[in-house]
């Protein structure tokens, strides 16, 4: 048995390893995670060589530098754990929070960090007082995460599902505003509405269907888990009840990471779908929505705490920054949908202003049908990945097109990708028809 008295463990370690050097405990204000000439440096990107990475929009990709930041946040963690969630958790996530809230044009404190969009939408509908009788709007471009989450909810508490249709390809901005204020009833107690379509990668006209959802008296979530980082966002502007979104798409954070609004009034009866050990602490200095959120349980929360860097190093790749990284992009995106449909000879009619850096492309159906593939939905999208090293989805959206393929442009995208594309399209559409 050991000597408990005399046993020291300082002197034990350091005998079996080196000593780790670990940095003092933060100040007030966190230190920086990267300096400064990192975060402005030249973007890379660690996709792998070869791939022809058209698919930004599923999972989007995360920069070295703002990996190695995460890395930084995991040591200075792992350094004091226990001063961390217990203290430091608290000042990062507001660090993040302000930075998050200037980039989409949001109070920092009606925002609340969460894993993804998916978790952000599931805890607005379970937090929205929905009961028997009462009607969920969606359109029939919505994300099937929020369809099964819907659905689960309705077969609990008795409420309804009722879906709106938008047209695709051919379609308007008033097309979508008249079909969604079009299904509105005297029952409808709660608007779901994507602002960029997951599938189709439609822009829908939120600016116009949430004040007049709102002068209604109905609440309104805006699914926006496409938006920061593709679009310009001011949800200060919008005003709507709830906005949903995700980071690791198109602001290149790593993955787990997501905000939701929720406007003042409604963060009174929004809650984690669990509850942490603290929620029953009420503060005085701090709002319970903030308490609540920030802290769900031990996790690793590094994710969302790494978006500021994001943020700055995407913004930092173009001189004029992220209002010319938006335009960038959509050209490119627009250009390269240009060059697949030429070369395919179909038609994309969808009108610039409904596209953000991602389109939308029906492609002809396979003859006798579309087979799944092994890998992913469609045999195509298959094809494309072994034969040509193409990423890029291929999918159904079902009551609106049966073969939808959805292209991304991001800064490591070129206009030969998209010739590339229409090439290896051209080939397999072509084996099937055959």
């Amino acid at each position: 048995m050991p000597n408990h008295e005399t046993f020291e463990p300082a002197r034990t370690i350091a005998g079996l390893a080196r000593p780790i050097e670990v940095a003092a405990p933060p100040s007030r204000a966190p230190e920086p995670l990267m300096p400064p000439e990192r975060v402005s440096e030249p973007a890379r990107w660690p996709i792998r060589p070869g791939l022809t990475q058209l698919n930004h929009g599923s999972y989007g990709s995360c920069p070295v530098v703002v990996g190695e930041a995460q890395a930084e946040l995991r040591r200075r963690l792992e350094s004091d754990p226990v001063r961390f969630f217990k203290h430091d958790l608290e000042r990062y996530a507001d660090a993040a929070r302000r930075d998050i809230g200037a980039f989409v044009g949001a109070p920092a404190s009606d925002l609340a960090l969460v894993p993804n969009a998916t978790f952000a939408v599931a805890t607005v509908l379970h937090g929205a007082g929905l009961g028997p009788g009462d009607e969920v709007l969606i359109t029939d471009h919505e994300y099937s995460a929020t369809v099964n989450e819907l659905d689960r909810l309705c077969g609990r508490v008795g409420c309804r599902k009722v879906v709106a249709k938008v047209p695709f390809p051919v379609v308007t901005p008033d097309d979508v505003v008249n079909a969604v204020l079009g299904a509105i009833t005297e029952r409808t107690k709660l608007v779901v509405v994507s602002h960029i379509a997951s599938a189709t990668a439609l822009v829908f006209p939120v600016e116009r269907i949430v004040p007049a959802v709102r002068e209604r008296g109905i609440d309104i979530l805006v699914d926006g888990a496409h938006v920061p980082g593709q679009i310009p966002l001011n949800i200060r502007e919008l005003a709507p009840t709830y906005y949903a979104a995700s980071c690791h798409k198109w602001l290149c954070t790593p993955k787990g990471t997501g905000f939701f609004y929720a406007e003042p009034e409604a963060q009174r009866r929004i809650k984690p779908l669990a509850l942490s050990c603290r929620v029953h602490e009420p503060r005085a200095d701090r709002k319970a929505f903030l308490c609540d959120f920030d802290y769900v349980g031990t996790g690793d929360y590094s994710a969302n705490l790494v978006t500021p860097v994001a943020i700055h190093h995407l913004g930092a790749q173009m001189p004029g920054g992220w209002d010319t990284l938006y335009q960038r992009n959509h050209q490119l995106a627009r250009a390269g949908a240009r060059v697949v449909c030429d070369r395919l000879g179909i038609d994309q009619p969808v009108p610039d202003e409904m596209t953000g850096t991602m389109v939308g492309v029906v492609l002809p159906d396979c003859p006798g049908g579309n087979p799944p593939g092994e890998l992913f939905d469609d045999a195509l999208w298959d094809r494309l990945y072994t034969n040509h090293g193409i990423q890029v989805p291929i999918w159904d959206l079902p009551g609106v097109a049966t073969r939808i393929m959805r292209i991304s442009a991001q800064l490591y995208n070129t206009l030969a990708d998209y010739e590339r594309l229409g090439e290896a399209l051209a080939v397999e559409l072509g084996r099937e028809r055959s």
